[in-house]
C-alpha cells in the first residue's frame, strides 16, 4: 500500500489522527528545510568545491523549493482535512526528502567516510523505530488493548465507543434501522459542506453505524447537496454519536455550512 493511500484510511478513520500525522510531516518537512540551509551555506561560499560538495549543493537546490512547496501544501490538507493525492504531489514528496537525506549523507561523506555512514545508517535506524513505535501504538489503540490508570491507581482496558454505548445503554427496543439524511448548504458552499461532512461521518464507524449510501447532487438550491443512508444498530448508538465530543467541536463549522437538514427513517431493505 503505498504512503498516500495508508493516510487517506487514516483520515476517514480518525480526522485527529490524520491531522496529527499531517502536522508532524510539516514538522519533518521544516525541520529538513532547516537542516539543508545550516549545511548548504559553507559550501556555497567555497570557491573549489569538492565533487562530493558540489554533489551536496545540487541535491540541496533540489531540495529546498520542493520542501517549501510541500510546507505550505502541507497546511492546506490540514485547513481541508484532506489529503492531496496528486501523483505530482507524491512524486514531489519523495524527490525532497530523498534529496534532503542524500545531500546530508554526501555532505558529512566529504569530512568522513565513517560519519556518512554512521548517518546513512542511523537514519535507516530512525525511520524503523518510528514506523515500528507507531504501528504499535494505533495498533493497541485499534485492538482495544491501550489501558488507561485511573486516579486511584486502578487499571482498565478501553474500549471503543460503540462497545461503551452497547454496554451501558441497551435495551429490547433498540433494533436496528436505516436512517436518511438530507443536506442543504448555503450558496457557494456546498464543497464547504462536503468537507464538514467527510469528517463526521468518519466517526460512524466508532459506533457501528454504517454509511450505505452517499450521493451528491447538483441540481440546484432547491434540491439538496447531499443524500445519504446509514444502516444504525440501535437508537442508544446513534445518541452516542451525537453526543461525541468530537462532533461537538465542529458545531460552529456545522451552522457555517449547513443550511438545512432532514432526517428520517426508512424501512430495510
Amino acid at each position: 500500500m503505498r504512503d498516500d493511500e495508508y493516510v487517506e484510511q487514516a483520515l476517514q478513520r480518525d480526522p485527529k489522527v490524520a491531522d496529527e500525522w499531517l502536522r508532524q510531516n510539516n514538522l519533518m518537512y521544516g525541520g529538513l528545510v532547516g537542516i539543508c540551509v545550516v549545511l548548504v551555506q559553507p559550501l556555497i561560499t567555497d570557491a573549489a568545491p569538492s565533487p562530493l560538495g558540489l554533489a551536496s549543493i545540487v541535491l540541496f537546490a533540489v531540495a529546498i523549493p520542493l520542501l517549501a512547496a510541500l510546507i505550505v501544501l502541507n497546511w492546506q490538507e490540514l485547513y481541508r482535512h484532506r489529503l492531496a493525492t496528486s501523483r505530482s504531489v507524491t512524486v514531489a514528496r519523495s524527490l525532497a526528502m530523498g534529496a534532503a537525506i542524500a545531500g546530508m549523507v554526501t555532505t558529512f561523506w566529504d569530512v568522513s567516510w565513517i560519519a556518512g555512514a554512521a548517518l546513512l545508517v542511523t537514519a535507516f535506524v530512525a525511520m524503523f523505530v518510528h514506523s515500528a513505535g507507531y504501528v504499535g501504538v494505533e495498533g493497541m489503540l485499534r485492538r482495544g488493548r491501550w489501558t488507561t490508570r485511573g486516579a486511584e491507581g486502578a487499571t482498565a482496558a478501553s474500549t471503543e465507543p460503540w462497545q461503551q454505548a452497547a454496554q451501558t445503554q441497551s435495551s429490547p427496543q433498540d433494533a436496528a434501522f436505516t436512517l436518511c439524511c438530507l443536506l442543504w448548504a448555503p450558496p457557494g458552499l456546498n464543497d464547504d459542506l462536503v468537507a464538514y461532512e467527510d469528517r463526521v461521518l468518519a466517526l460512524m464507524p466508532d459506533y457501528g453505524i454504517e454509511v450505505t449510501e452517499r450521493i451528491r447532487s447538483d441540481r440546484g438550491a432547491e434540491h439538496p447537496v447531499e443524500v445519504q443512508l446509514y444502516r444504525v444498530p440501535s437508537q442508544a448508538l446513534l445518541d452516542a454519536y451525537l453526543a461525541d465530543p468530537r462532533r461537538l467541536e465542529l458545531a460552529a463549522e456545522r451552522d457555517r455550512v449547513v443550511a438545512r437538514t432532514e432526517l428520517f427513517r426508512v424501512p430495510s431493505a
